[in-house]
């Protein structure tokens, strides 16, 4: 996510990465109650009733890393009965962190490589960037929470049933092919 897309959104909790130690410091999300509609619309969601994030973020030179859960109460709409119906969150989060130009160096192949895509399983993914020595707290909770919701969200035990098929009505060639057929 680029600076400019962060300027916009609803969310922001920006956490120096110099104030991080060592030791694990604790850091909290909590948007004001103002802020929840912004978020919901955001997030594509009918509405957001509660939101909290917990994080412990601990610093090992210039890299983060970032423990915690959200916990997030909404309503999604039904795609089939367009009603909205509660939903209860509990997402956890392990991400690591470390400076733009680390990891711009890590995904930049030399010259004599041949450029070769390989996806291997259960490989650690690549760290997040540092941009301009802060973290914002704000842009990984929405994020997370957004890769969470269902996609085709269902209220629970509404089933999709496929529409009777229609008789087709006459067509108004039909009495040409009778004729046809005399």
């Amino acid at each position: 996510m680029t600076m400019s897309q962060q300027d916009q959104l609803p969310l922001r909790r920006p956490i120096r990465v110099e104030s991080i130690t060592l030791r694990p410091v604790a850091a909290e999300v909590v948007p004001e109650q103002a802020d929840l509609p912004a978020i919901a619309a955001f997030l594509g969601v009918a509405s957001v009733e509660a939101l909290e994030a917990s994080y412990s973020l601990s610093r090992n030179g210039e890299r983060v890393k970032l423990e915690g859960m959200i916990k997030a109460s909404l309503h999604q709409s039904c795609v089939v009965t367009l009603d909205p119906f509660p939903v209860e969150l509990n997402v956890p989060i392990k991400l690591d962190f470390a400076p733009e130009a680390e990891i711009a160096a890590m995904a930049k192949p030399s010259e004599d490589d041949e450029i070769d895509i390989e996806v291997l399983l259960n490989e650690e993914e690549p760290p997040e960037s540092i941009v301009d020595g802060v973290i914002d707290l704000g842009a990984v909770t929405l994020e997370f929470l957004a890769l969470s919701l269902d996609p085709y969200p269902r209220k629970p035990g509404v089933a999709f049933s496929e529409p009777a098929p229609e008789t087709p009505a006459e067509s108004p060639f039909a009495a040409l092919l009778q004729l046809k057929r005399e």
